[in-house]
């Protein structure tokens, strides 16, 4: 069963390292802290999560 996510429309920006945003190691990947939420690279696209 796949979950749902909530996509971050509009993002031009490009995360990644010296971008200014917060990195933080979760699992396989890297979330951004961004704008009171986490971003995180999905195929072309980033998802959008609560911080928790």
């Amino acid at each position: 069963m796949a979950s749902a996510h909530l996509v971050h429309e509009g993002h031009p920006h490009k995360h990644g390292e010296g971008c200014g945003h917060v990195s933080v190691p979760h699992h396989d990947h890297v979330d951004y802290v961004h704008d009171g939420h986490l971003h995180r690279r999905h195929d072309d696209h980033w998802d959008e999560h609560p911080v928790s």
